[in-house]
């Protein structure tokens, strides 16, 4: 059985040929070496399966794709090479054309808590719908939020008091805050996104528990919330949390005043325990609606207690599966 060879200098010339009419068994086994990994961000993982060079792969597989396979018999069979080459040339059609996967992130420990793993679906990206990608600054959110210690200190209460911290994830998409947050600390997390995201958030927070139950200590919940329904007064003591975060949710010019309209509706008023934590890329088309955020936040009495920037890898901006850092600004905002 021919296979890609392991060296640096291997060429699609180096896989099975078509004209040399390779079984399926070839064929199957070439495909699942050229599956690209989907990256976590982490700095030790590195994209791909092999060291072929990508130039000239696209027109292999849609060889394949475009071939009958008359050689092949079982029907079946090719059906399942026209369909693994057709994901495999998705994974290198850039980030909106990658197919329904799973990744798996881990927040790393700390002195006060233990490494969490979570691993996350995510749909194929279709219309508006973000949600269904795990973006970068929640990646950076989640593994920030057990270091910032005294500054969130409902986080640092003990377990056993007649009733746990409450928080609440804005725009939690696949929801990797906010399990995260349940996984860490002995908190109640609510997580909310838009109707056409909470399926697949509800969805991960199913597996996720089911997975790491033992590891799990505070509840988690889903629901639907829309910004630009929210109510435009304070919500009942009981619906108030403890706790907001939310991480790069501001993709439009009326979000800014949606999100902080949604943070007035749920966070505790006027309680001098009470945060929101919110990391947002500095993207350059979207610097005028970080500056709108801040201005909003501090008309409403909030002010920063603590923030900093940090930078990470996304894999959003480019194609063929790479990365490209991105700058991120991260802020623990109080009441004044």
């Amino acid at each position: 059985m021919q296979l890609i060879r392991r060296s640096c200098d291997a060429s699609v010339l180096d896989l099975p040929q078509l004209y040399t009419r390779p079984t399926a068994a070839e064929l199957l086994a070439t495909l699942i070496q050229l599956r690209l990994k989907p990256s976590s961000w982490d700095n030790t993982e590195v994209s791909g399966s092999s060291e072929l060079d990508e130039e000239g792969l696209p027109s292999y597989l849609t060889s394949i794709i475009a071939s009958s396979l008359a050689w092949i018999v079982d029907d079946h069979v090719k059906e399942q090479i026209w369909e693994a080459a057709s994901a495999r040339l998705s994974e290198r059609s850039g980030r909106s054309a990658i197919p329904s996967g799973s990744r798996t992130f881990v927040i790393p420990a700390t002195a006060a808590t233990k490494a969490v793993s979570i691993t996350l679906h995510e749909p194929s990206l279709t219309a508006d719908n973000l949600g269904h990608k795990t973006w970068l600054a929640s990646f950076l959110l989640a593994k920030r939020l057990p270091s910032l210690g005294t500054h969130l200190p409902i986080l640092n209460k003990k377990s056993g008091q007649a009733s746990r911290p409450r928080v609440i994830e804005l725009g939690a998409g696949t929801g990797l805050v906010g399990l995260a947050v349940a996984a860490l600390f002995d908190v109640d997390v609510h997580l909310t996104d838009l109707p056409a995201i909470v399926p697949n958030l509800r969805f991960n927070v199913n597996t996720s528990l089911s997975d790491a139950s033992d590891s799990a200590k505070g509840s988690i919940s889903v629901g639907a919330l829309d910004w630009a329904d929210v109510p435009r007064s304070k919500t009942k003591p009981e619906m108030q949390y403890d706790l907001v975060v939310a991480a790069d949710p501001l993709y439009s010019p009326q979000h800014p005043a949606w999100l902080v309209a949604a943070i007035q509706c749920v966070l505790k008023e006027q309680d001098q325990a009470a945060r929101v934590v919110i990391e947002l890329p500095l993207r350059e088309a979207y610097m005028p609606e970080v500056e709108d955020f801040k201005r909003r936040m501090k008309a409403l009495g909030l002010l920063i207690e603590v923030e900093g920037l940090e930078n990470g890898f996304d894999d959003w901006e480019s194609a063929q599966n790479g990365r490209m850092e991105v700058e991120c600004w991260w802020a623990v905002w109080r009441w004044a």
